[in-house]
């Protein structure tokens, strides 16, 4: 079965290093990601750190799965949404970043895939639209 995968490209104005700086840092993680409350990790972030993540409505731990400063960063969820997986992939576009979000799920049934094609009970895209916005405000401070 194909994996699902929702993809978010734009452009950040600011630098590549500093954007890379933001989504790394665990200390600044539950500003950007939409509904963490907090973050518990060991910085400095590398493959194979694991975080947990405080939301709203559920807790998260995530472990680093692609860590190449300062173009890649990936997680995959290992408690919370267990097959979800989300990379982000940053180029340099001059004073600015050309930044690409993409968050993967496989799904663990046919059943489960069905389910979340006929009736998606979360919309992605506009979480990852949040996620960016919030990326700018942070990196705006």
């Amino acid at each position: 079965m194909e994996p699902v995968v929702y993809t978010l490209t734009t452009v950040v104005p600011a630098p590549m290093d500093r954007v890379f700086e933001i989504l790394t840092d665990p200390h600044r993680m539950a500003q950007w990601l939409p509904a963490a409350r907090a973050v518990e990790a060991i910085a400095p972030l590398k493959k194979g750190s694991r975080l947990r993540i405080v939301f709203d409505t559920r807790e998260a731990e995530i472990e680093i799965v692609d860590h190449n400063p300062p173009t890649v960063f990936g997680w995959s969820e290992r408690a919370g949404r267990r097959a979800w997986r989300t990379y982000f992939r940053l180029e340099f576009a001059g004073g600015s970043t050309h930044l690409t979000v993409q968050q993967v799920w496989q799904a663990p049934s046919l059943l489960a895939w069905i389910k979340v094609k006929l009736r998606q009970h979360r919309n992605v895209t506009v979480q990852m639209e949040g996620m960016v916005q919030n990326l700018r405000m942070v990196l705006a401070e």
